[in-house]
């Protein structure tokens, strides 16, 4: 296993050593072996060719238990600028079509829509069956596309991710999201994630032939032009299905998304929505507030076969909305049960404070933003499911009070 550099300062006639480094991702992935280590120098990469749509083609794989790692050095930041990346054709800041790699604490920024005919171009694309990746404490914005979106690939891990203010202005900003999962295969997870001031959707599963699942992550002020409190997009901070309404696009398999212990807040148009899905979603233990739908069930194909256990809905916002009852398993929720929730049940009700800096470890903020104040009446609330232990009650919402156990804690 070797250790390798690269550096806005380098040259590819390097060797790659930390005093000699690379100058390109590129060269370092053609001498890498799997198990080696890349080492990005800070500094800004800026990409500038107009003969390629692709600022840097990832196709080498590493192998189980062997991952290449693509990784920060310690204690900088690497910055890849695509800004001047600007053919005729959708761009991809990272175009990801190998397996067993391991991203960590790159900033991707830039990505330009060029054609306006078509839809988005991406900072970072996973295809053509890229698998077993791990994709960490990545901040990805200002893109005119989404951050981080999986077409095609399973068993990939988005951890600790960033993804925020991605606007497109050429499509009226309907298709920069924080992240997409529209795969055909298993096993793709997010977790710890965040995205806000995208101006489509934060987390976008529409079309996905294939389950996703997304856990402990945040979603605010998604379906605005960024900053602003212009409308632009969809604007769900979680919009986690759905085929539109033509059956025959419809998979053999309606997949069965998995939401659990997520935060909503401030989007422009819902929290939490099924859009449209022609089958049921898992929705567990994930918390709404201040969205205009909190949580948003709309259904008119096939049967809304929802599962709804322990989530938090508080107000301003509608607390569910287009739930069709008799189709739903609806249950242990604050809107279900005889808890009187309010403001005063948390220990802040101030997003800033769920977007402040990430932990050393590149974890989420200490929870504080709607965390369940000690004597709140969301504590011991819930109802048992199978993420709870046998016996427990757990309290109802995104946080288990007390409990280090929990992503939210680590």
């Amino acid at each position: 296993m070797a250790n390798y550099y690269v550096s806005p300062n380098g040259d590819d006639l390097n060797p790659g050593t930390e005093a000699l480094p690379f100058a390109t991702a590129a060269m370092a992935q053609s001498v890498a072996e799997a198990g080696d280590l890349i080492y990005f120098r800070g500094g800004r990469y800026v990409f500038n060719d107009l003969s390629t749509d692709i600022g840097v083609l990832f196709n080498k794989s590493g192998s189980p238990g062997e991952r290449i790692r693509y990784w920060a050095y310690p204690g900088e930041t690497p910055v890849f600028d695509f800004y001047e990346l600007v053919p005729q054709a959708r761009i991809r800041g990272f175009a990801v079509r190998a397996s067993w790699l391991h991203f960590k604490g790159l900033e991707l920024t830039g990505v330009q829509q060029i054609l306006t005919n078509v839809n988005e171009s991406w900072a970072i694309r996973i295809e053509s069956g890229a698998s077993n990746n791990i994709f960490e404490n990545l901040n990805l914005h200002h893109n005119e596309g989404p951050g981080l979106f999986i077409a095609d690939g399973g068993n990939n891990l988005v951890l600790n991710v960033d993804s925020h203010h991605n606007y497109d202005p050429d499509r009226g900003g309907e298709n920069a999201d924080g992240f997409g999962c529209h795969t055909n295969d298993t096993g793709n997870v997010f977790r710890g994630n965040r995205a806000w001031y995208n101006s489509d959707d934060g987390f976008d599963f529409i079309n996905s032939p294939a389950p996703c699942v997304l856990e402990y992550s945040m979603a605010f002020y998604n379906g605005f032009i960024p900053d602003t409190q212009i409308a632009s997009g969809n604007g769900s901070g979680v919009k986690a299905g759905g085929f539109g309404l033509d059956a025959s696009r419809f998979p053999s398999v309606i997949p069965r998304h998995i939401v659990r212990y997520n935060i909503a807040a401030a989007n422009r148009a819902s929290g939490f929505y099924a859009n449209h899905h022609p089958g049921g979603i898992d929705w567990i233990h994930n918390t709404a507030y201040n969205n205009p739908r909190n949580f948003d069930m709309k259904a008119d194909m096939g049967p809304a076969a929802h599962y709804l256990r322990n989530n938090l809905a508080l107000a301003p916002g509608a607390i569910l909305a287009n739930a069709t009852q008799s189709e739903i398993d609806d249950w242990g929720n604050s809107w279900n049960l005889n808890v009187d929730v309010n403001t005063s049940d948390f220990e802040s009700m101030a997003i800033s404070d769920a977007l402040a800096p990430r932990r050393a470890d590149g974890s989420l903020p200490a929870p504080v933003f709607l965390y369940p104040s000690e004597n709140s009446v969301v504590i011991d609330s819930g109802v048992n499911v199978a993420q709870s232990s046998p016996g427990d009650t757990p309290d109802i919402g995104a946080y288990e009070r007390g409990k280090s156990s929990t992503c939210w804690a680590q």
